[in-house]
């Protein structure tokens, strides 16, 4: 606990870096004249009721997770509390609907990981937390990190002395550990750290000449975190955001697109749960209420995670970086080490952008003659 608490300590509060990126973002006539004579606190309340203002073009179901882009997570909580929305039938719902489609809900978190690292802040949490970069170590990682979520999906996260608790608390202290790294370095060292010298990149031009043709629309400001990146203010990785987004990438797909990785005649009852026992880890990892990716209705969220596809995630993918393809093929080149398992990276790249209509034909027509049948067979 008293790790924990010192990691909460910051040389600047996070609300004193938000109001100083956006004076040093945005023109000033957008502030109120008496701005600069009011508290942190009052600023920062008045910057979060006027969010409109700064990002016009940013869907409402995101705003708030700009603000959470400042705010680490509640790692003061008890992990055995629970909060008042809690409901235990709909949690055993979830988790009846995992172990129903449990072989659709891993594979989407294996395309999840091609999603959440084209957010360079996400890809720098990934890489201060070491072994992400090297095939094996990063492989080893992922399965363990699958691991650990299956041990949520089958227990009770928040009764402690069980598995899944052992493990929920173990992803919190490692999160802990990798953002108090983060917050002892300027962001010169981090970019430092988060560039590869000879990086696994073959085929990332034959994406990008895809990706610059499919995802062409996007409005000034659309993505914050890209105003963002050059700020000397530039938000720290793995904040609630961040985490937040994690949230998304790894419940998304199943969420819109189940019966596309076979989860077939699921009704909307069992979705819901779903979106509920990912609404509890996101508690149970520290993320606040207000910032949970998983919050409100069925159908807000639902609306969230369309406009978090749309108008984040596939937009990041004219921007893919060479530590992308490096880190992604980390991932997924070694499934096919595996007995029974062939998952080309090309083919894994596809799947993950066909499912939201990217049409990939550079990339396709280079596949050899094993890869277009692993394309075919595991369609």
């Amino acid at each position: 606990m008293a790790m924990e608490a010192q990691a909460n300590q910051q040389p600047y509060s996070d609300e004193y870096e938000h109001v100083m990126l956006l004076k040093n973002t945005f023109d000033q006539n957008l502030f109120p004249s008496e701005f600069d004579k009011w508290t942190v606190n009052e600023q920062c309340d008045w910057v979060n009721e006027n969010l409109r203002k700064f990002y016009p073009n940013v869907p409402e179901s995101l705003l708030e997770l700009i603000p959470a882009s400042f705010h680490q997570g509640n790692y003061d909580r008890s992990g055995t509390s629970v909060p008042e929305w809690f409901d235990i039938d709909k949690y055993r719902k979830g988790q009846k609907f995992v172990k129903d489609n449990y072989i659709a809900v891993v594979s989407c978190m294996l395309l999840a990981v091609l999603h959440m690292y084209s957010f360079e802040d996400i890809v720098r949490g990934f890489i201060m937390g070491g072994n992400v970069h090297i095939p094996y170590p990063a492989f080893h990682r992922y399965l363990s990190t699958i691991w650990r979520i299956t041990n949520w999906f089958n227990g009770e996260p928040w009764v402690e002395g069980t598995t899944a608790f052992k493990d929920m608390r173990a992803t919190r202290r490692l999160h802990l550990l990798v953002r108090r790294k983060i917050c002892r370095l300027d962001n010169d060292k981090i970019d430092a750290a988060c560039t590869f010298a000879n990086p696994w990149c073959p085929s990332r031009d034959i994406m990008l000449k895809d990706f610059s043709v499919m995802c062409l629309s996007e409005k000034d400001g659309q993505r914050p975190y890209k105003l963002f990146a050059e700020s000397p203010y530039r938000p720290k990785s793995l904040s609630t955001a961040h985490l937040a987004a994690t949230q998304c990438c790894f419940m998304g797909l199943v969420l819109l697109y189940p019966q596309q990785f076979g989860a077939h005649n699921v009704t909307d009852d069992e979705l819901e749960a779903f979106c509920h026992i990912w609404r509890c880890y996101g508690y149970f990892l520290g993320i606040e209420d207000e910032y949970n990716f998983c919050r409100g209705s069925f159908e807000q969220v639902k609306q969230r995670t369309r406009d978090f596809y749309q108008y984040w995630l596939m937009p990041n993918f004219k921007d893919i970086s060479p530590e992308w393809e490096h880190m992604t093929r980390c991932i997924v080149e070694p499934f096919n080490y595996l007995p029974l398992t062939y998952i080309p990276y090309k083919t894994a790249v596809l799947f993950s952008t066909e499912v939201f209509d990217i049409k990939m034909p550079n990339l396709r027509a280079s596949l050899n003659y094993s890869e277009r049948i692993a394309y075919k067979m595991w369609r």
